[in-house]
């Protein structure tokens, strides 16, 4: 009966500090990280010569970068995503928009 009762205030004794300890906080970006990565992505798109003309606005949030802005095409496009994937990015949220070579008005009726 003795074993029994200590296994209890052992088992007890554990919970009480498990339920104690703080909860796991997941760990932020910086901003100095949010930056680097930033200023990589965009010299990523400066050393790309479909994309140095290009006016893309960069921005990293906790490791997902946004890209906005118009490129000329789908194919730059795609490269545009594919360059913003450097160290410490985990997600693209690729918003470019590829423009059109030209509008064709509508034929006169």
């Amino acid at each position: 009966m003795r074993r029994f009762l200590c296994g209890l205030l052992l088992g007890a004794a554990g919970l009480i500090l498990v339920g104690t300890s703080s909860p796991a906080i997941a760990d932020e970006a910086s901003p100095d990280a949010n930056a680097k990565e930033k200023a990589d992505i965009q010299a990523c798109f400066q050393q790309t010569p479909d994309l140095k003309d290009n006016q893309i606005k960069v921005t990293v949030d906790d490791g997902i970068a946004v890209l906005e802005g118009t490129v000329d095409s789908q194919k730059e496009k795609k490269e545009a995503q594919k360059l913003a994937h450097v160290d410490g990015i985990l997600g693209v949220n690729n918003r470019l928009k590829v423009s059109s070579p030209g509008k064709i008005a509508p034929a006169p009726m």
